[in-house]
């Protein structure tokens, strides 16, 4: 199974060209498009809450194995940066770059548009990204794009199988109640095997749950490795307890303070001590106090950007997280680019 993010601005495509990869599923801040073409299974999700809120944009790629980066023929504009900037913090393992809308332009505007995006995206995770020119009404290059996606199923189903024996991680997108069987939750498992009759902590809710029973793409199962999109019913826990991005696994740690070893963004990662910022871990997000910054061993009142820094942060709720979880700081109120530093506690 391939979770593929399908992410850019407004005028972007994202949306249409997420519909022309599946059929509609699971709808919230974020839409989820399942396909099957033989032992191939295809979950595109699609932001749809971006860019109001970044939320479900970070959610989106926090959720996906690879990300469809959708810039219009059109050209790209100011969330398209920002887009680029949130690559190159949280550094997705697997991506390719969308020139959507063809139809409206030509051969020649696309190869310039090519040129541009080589040059924006220099010196980040993004420079070694295929590009793509496709179109929903032409059908250009959608098929290939599918191709790319199922050729990456290949390789994923290999990388997942070297997790499959570590404690099972699963990240919470969507919970509910379901008359007759309770509590249901519906996420991906990061790493590890979740089986029926499993004892697991709901973290940071420091609750233990049962099993009852597990679900991929409808169908009953016993269990499901790294990598299955699940629904699991859930005994001694209830749905209004429940918080988009908690964890089922046998154990996390939790806090609200946190040192975090970040980097600032490329561009506008500027901010000081005292400053309110928003932060991200996984699907988890809470306000937050920035009450320290430390440069080479120094305190030092506010960062510039592309620098290291160790910042320490107090949460407004604690969150839930494992060694080398990344950790996102953003700004919200600012109109542009509101993503600031990346960080591991």
């Amino acid at each position: 199974m391939v979770n593929a993010a399908i992410i850019g601005g407004e005028q972007s495509g994202k949306t249409t060209l997420a519909g022309k990869l599946g059929k509609k599923g699971t709808e919230s801040d974020i839409v989820l498009y399942n396909f099957m073409k033989g032992d191939h299974i295809l979950a595109a999700i699609d932001p749809i809450g971006y860019p109001k809120s970044p939320k479900a944009l970070v959610n989106a790629v926090n959720m996906a194995d690879v990300i469809v980066f959708c810039i219009p023929a059109g050209g790209m504009d100011a969330r398209t940066g920002e887009c680029i900037i949130l690559m190159d913090l949280l550094k997705p393992k697997h991506g390719i770059i969308a020139i959507t809308k063809t139809d409206t332009s030509n051969p020649f505007a696309v190869d310039e548009l090519k040129n541009k995006i080589k040059n924006l995206t220099k010196g980040t995770v993004m420079e070694s990204w295929p590009v793509l020119a496709t179109s929903t009404k032409t059908f250009e290059g959608v098929e290939e794009l599918k191709d790319f996606l199922f050729k990456l199923d290949d390789q994923l189903k290999e990388e997942h199988k070297a997790l499959n024996d570590k404690p099972v991680r699963i990240s919470i997108d969507h919970h509910f109640n379901v008359t007759g069987i309770g509590c249901v939750i519906l996420g991906y498992v990061k790493q590890g095997t979740v089986n029926m009759r499993d004892r697991l902590m709901v973290s940071p809710l420091k609750q233990e749950a049962e099993v009852r029973s597990i679900q991929t793409n409808d169908i009953d199962v016993k269990s499901a490795p790294t990598g299955s999109r699940v629904g699991i019913a859930l005994k001694n826990v209830q749905s209004k307890d429940l918080d988009r991005g908690f964890i089922l696994s046998p154990s996390e740690q939790a806090g609200d303070e946190f040192a975090l070893a970040a980097t600032t963004a490329r561009f506008k990662g500027e901010f000081k001590t005292g400053d309110k910022v928003h932060v991200y871990s996984g699907l988890q997000s809470s306000p937050a106090l920035v009450t320290k910054i430390i440069q080479d061993g120094k305190d030092v009142e506010s960062t510039k950007s592309a620098v290291k820094y160790t910042v320490h942060i107090k949460t407004d709720k604690e969150l839930a997280y494992s060694p080398g979880d990344l950790f996102l700081l953003s700004k919200l109120e600012d109109p542009k680019q509101r993503f600031l530093a990346s960080g591991t506690p």
